[in-house]
């Protein structure tokens, strides 16, 4: 019997959870499928692949890879974590020749040199780039940080035998700029341990994990300088990157997508420039809804405020700038919306019936139990190195308690894992997993939101803001004069006297953020948008409704000052 290989790709890649297959093997030809599997398996392993995550990747790269772009890709990461170490590029540029006046001074002349490595790692939520030498002891010295955080040089001296930590010293960058006693103190310590000794009789074994992007910066200082000031400029980071890429007669020819085929995300960077320039929120929010978002023991926050006030759109933008990428793959970025209906069995795992011929040309009814989307994301997000956001919409229109189910308890603590109650499994949520949710408190309250979620998550305001649109307008020209002074009278007022009172209910800025908005428009949104909306919040007091229509006199009179 042969089973046609194009079969055999629509039957697995269905079996790897890919969508879009449409195909499934009769009991006949199930045996060689699983011949052909079991020899698939064992090429696979060959290339250090773990797990169907792993298995996944590999065919998508393998099916769909530009050099170009996973190059680009993978060197883009690295700028990711390191802007997280510093807070401008001159302090990171400072490092960097600090790592390269060092290596000098421990002999080290060519990237090459078996003695060392240059290591990007996390350690407690936070990224560290450390130097690794071998001599008689292992020294470690290196630079941690976390955005809005203290940013620290650490060194350290771990002993040969064993690899057991001795001892680790930390002072804020700040100080060891000025390299005042304490840090210079650290520094040659560390140094006169690294020298002593008899050289190596082996290569570091760090050396396996070397970040060769930084390495080749590190004895190049015009390179060094054109990373430093990659980290913080979105522009020169992408000009750098491409430099280093390979010439595009080196890629290799790529088939047209078929027809209605998804194209590959973007390995494009977003960084906190592409962020205030999209959403016009000031930088002091940025700031403080990534802080939130990269505490320790809350990586979830809400996004609540009245509608249109761009929460879902912020929480969008905002898992681009957690991941670095302008259009994050689906294993790095997930949105789902939540609903009266939505149940745990949707979400965590459950028992879904499925049909399957039977053999004999009756189908039978089997009932296996089924992930749902997040238990499938976390499981994704395991084998994945940087942040996964989920991102949950109208978190508030579903039964929270009910949905999360044993989650709650994971949501707070990531380091344990509990038990299923369908498959019995062990599971928790991965340190990588970022979620962030919407609550629309015109459908309901922040204070009837059940408390033991309210203890789980951050919670962050989105109002109703006549000054974000007048920055959108400054850069977003209409051809309506009159927009900022309608919407300022019509969420402020005069005399404190607004269209609405209770900010829950406010009228949200982004039904006015139309790029090139004609009167004709506007008329169409505030009839049949604002109109609508005040009539049912005013619905026992109809002559407040009124005094805001289209054609009423405190309209046309704002209308009519041009």
């Amino acid at each position: 019997m042969v089973v046609q290989p194009a079969d055999f790709f629509c039957w697995f890649l269905g079996y790897l959870g890919v969508k879009n297959w449409k195909w499934w093997p009769t009991p006949g030809t199930y045996a060689v499928i699983l011949e052909a599997a079991q020899a698939l398996k064992t090429v696979l392993q060959a290339h250090g692949l773990r797990d169907m995550a792993d298995i996944y990747t590999f065919i998508r790269v393998a099916r769909y890879a530009d050099i170009r772009q996973w190059a680009l890709h993978e060197k883009w990461g690295i700028i990711t974590h390191l802007s997280q170490m510093f807070a401008n590029s001159g302090e990171a540029e400072w490092a960097f020749d600090l790592f390269a006046k060092t290596l000098q001074r421990l002999g080290v002349t060519t990237p090459n040199d078996p003695r060392f490595a240059i290591i990007t790692s996390k350690y407690r939520g936070n990224w560290q780039l450390n130097l690794f030498f071998i001599n008689n002891n292992w020294v470690v010295f290196g630079f941690a940080g976390q955005y809005s955080a203290l940013k620290s040089v650490h060194g350290s001296l771990l002993l040969e035998q064993g690899g057991t930590l001795e001892g680790i010293a930390r002072v804020p960058i700040s100080d060891a700029q000025s390299f005042e006693e304490k840090a210079r103190g650290l520094y040659e310590r560390n140094l006169a341990l690294a020298l002593a000794g008899d050289p190596p009789k082996a290569a570091s074994l760090e050396r396996k994990n070397n970040n060769w992007f930084v390495v080749e910066a590190l004895f190049d200082p015009d390179r060094r300088k054109a990373l430093a000031e990659a980290l913080f400029d979105s522009g020169k980071c992408q000009a750098l990157l491409e430099s280093l890429l390979p010439p595009l007669e080196a890629r290799p020819p790529q088939p047209p997508s078929p027809a209605g085929e998804e194209a590959e995300p973007s390995a494009e960077y977003y960084g906190p420039e592409d962020f205030l320039a999209e959403t016009y929120l000031k930088p002091e929010v940025m700031e403080d809804l990534l802080a939130l978002l990269k505490d320790k023991d809350k990586r979830q926050i809400i996004l609540y405020g009245p509608p249109g006030t761009s929460k879902t759109f912020v929480a969008q933008k905002l898992a681009r700038l957690l991941t670095g990428l302008r259009e994050p793959p689906p294993e790095r970025m997930e949105i789902i919306q939540f609903h009266p209906s939505y149940s745990y069995e949707d979400f965590i795992e459950g028992i879904r019936p499925q049909s399957k011929e039977a053999g004999d040309g009756r189908f039978v009814v089997d009932y296996p139990i089924q992930p749902g989307v997040f238990r499938r994301f976390c499981e994704q997000a395991k084998g994945i190195d940087g942040p996964c956001v989920f991102i949950i919409d109208e978190i508030n229109r579903g039964n929270i308690p009910r949905i999360f189910g044993e989650l709650m308890f994971s949501l707070e603590y990531r380091d344990r894992e509990v038990t299923l109650p369908y498959s019995g499994e062990r599971f928790r949520i991965p340190e990588n997993v970022y979620l962030i949710g919407t609550m629309n408190t015109a459908d309901r309250s922040i204070a009837l939101v059940d408390f033991a979620l309210r203890r789980r998550f951050h919670f962050f305001r989105f109002n109703a803001d006549p000054d974000l649109l007048d920055r959108w307008l400054a850069k977003n020209p209409v051809q309506v004069t009159y927009l900022s002074r309608l919407y300022h009278r019509l969420t402020e007022g005069e005399e404190g006297k607004k269209a609405i009172d209770d900010p829950d209910f406010a009228i949200g800025h982004s039904h006015f953020m139309k790029p090139g908005l004609t009167e004709e428009q506007l008329e169409r949104i505030w009839r049949h948008s604002i109109e609508p909306y005040l009539e049912e919040y005013y619905i026992d007091k109809p002559d407040r409704a009124k005094e805001w229509k289209w054609d009423g006199e405190l309209v046309k009179g704002i209308r009519s000052q041009g």
